[in-house]
């Protein structure tokens, strides 16, 4: 909420004009959060129960607050200097995190709950690893090991991008985070971390050279030896989470109440009930986009899933028009590590984990805030149509100087 009053304070109080530049994220944000604001308005016109209507205020307060996150990486982020110290602290996040998770998941302990903070006492067991198939389910200091795979997910492109391209840095610290992040992944016994890493990896590949894609596949090979002798029999476990099928409880419980949750979304299938009433006491589907069906309706849902191709969007024509090998894969890593949230956000229901929805919406504006930068750094003529004329607003001091073909 903070980012957001800052935002709009910044625009209410500058005196000089942005650059004439499309921002397709902000737009597409915009419409979202008019579907997510008119859904309820017509819930509470309908009239919601009581234990509904504080959650529906709550759901408001909490697009705002992911929108001025979004709002202000995408315009607070002026250059490409500054676009890699932010790629840089997701990543230190990412290692930082996986760094814990490796300690629980060595340990067995938590860790978090054994935080103490002066004047204040804890009302709640903060314990949040818990077990599958007898290996310790890391979550670092999220609040669920599927959170933990979404930071895991959303750091693990940008610090194999940032590993290839930094060449200045020490080889130890360029790989260290890679390493870290990677491993954890695949200790967490996580479906959806393992299948999000896979995702960006394979987004990765494309704009690499053939030698960097034969030493990765080694890479791979290598990390699933050192798994099998590191922790004997993780590899079989891993192997049997995508194919157990209907004999796991937590595939089961999801399919169990898609059922209850479509029969819900007869009531309002065009706008919802009013994001955030659709508690977890009537079912849990663990699917976000189930979710914003039934509290969104499928105009919601739609305007949310083209929030997030937006995004994809962004970063995709940010690597087309970049000149530059460093930018082009800098954009693919932004566009890698939406993609892998967006795919986890279909294996829970990710907006209602803090730090899960955070990194999402933290990762949109950083692809609009790339878009952006590219438009500035291309010049004018990025954005004037191919018509073989100058564009009619010309600025040169915001851009540089470019000739008509």
């Amino acid at each position: 909420m903070i980012a957001l009053i800052w935002w709009i304070l910044h625009h209410v109080q500058r005196t000089s004009p942005t650059p004439e530049t499309r921002r397709p994220l902000r737009i597409a944000l915009a419409v979202f959060l008019a579907a997510a604001g008119a859904s309820y308005a017509i819930a509470m016109l309908h009239g919601l129960p009581d234990k509904e209507s504080s959650p529906a205020d709550a759901g408001l307060i909490r697009l705002c607050a992911w929108a001025g996150i979004l709002l202000l990486i995408h315009d607070g982020v002026r250059n490409r200097h500054e676009l890699l110290t932010v790629m840089r602290r997701v990543v230190l996040v990412g290692t930082f995190t996986a760094a814990l998770g490796l300690l629980q998941f060595i340990t067995g302990n938590s860790w978090v709950d054994s935080i103490s903070i002066p004047g204040m006492t804890a009302t709640a067991d903060f314990s949040n690893i818990d077990l599958r198939a007898g290996y310790v389910r890391a979550a670092g200091m999220a609040a669920h090991p599927l959170e933990y795979g979404v930071v895991l997910t959303s750091s693990f492109p940008m610090a194999l991008t940032l590993a290839l391209t930094s060449k200045r840095k020490a080889w130890l610290t360029r790989w260290l985070p890679v390493g870290a992040i990677t491993l954890a992944s695949v200790l967490s016994v996580s479906r959806s971390a393992l299948i999000a890493v896979a995702i960006a990896f394979f987004v990765l590949i494309p704009v690499w050279p053939k030698a960097t894609r034969r030493r990765a596949y080694v890479a791979i090979a290598g990390l699933l030896v050192l798994v099998s002798l590191v922790t004997p029999g993780m590899l079989g476990t891993l192997r049997g989470l995508f194919t157990v099928g209907a004999d796991d409880s937590s595939i089961t419980s999801r399919t169990n109440g898609y059922s209850t949750a479509l029969g819900m979304l007869a009531n309002n299938p065009i706008i919802g009930r009013g994001f955030g009433t659709f508690l977890p006491e009537y079912v849990i589907v663990d699917n976000q986009y189930l979710g914003l069906l039934v509290e969104l309706g499928v105009i919601g849902l739609m305007l949310f899933i083209a929030l997030v191709v937006t995004g994809i969007s962004c970063a995709w024509r940010s690597r087309a028009c970049s000149t530059d090998d460093t930018m082009r894969q800098l954009s693919q890593a932004i566009l890698a590590s939406v993609a892998a949230i967006a795919v986890t956000f279909g294996f829970f229901d990710g907006l209602s984990f803090p730090m899960a929805a955070a990194m999402l919406f933290f990762m949109l504006g950083v692809a609009g805030a790339l878009w952006r930068i590219t438009q500035e750094e291309q010049g004018p003529l990025l954005l004037a149509p191919s018509t073989g004329r100058r564009p009619l607003f010309h600025h040169p001091g915001s851009f540089r100087e470019s000739e008509s073909p």
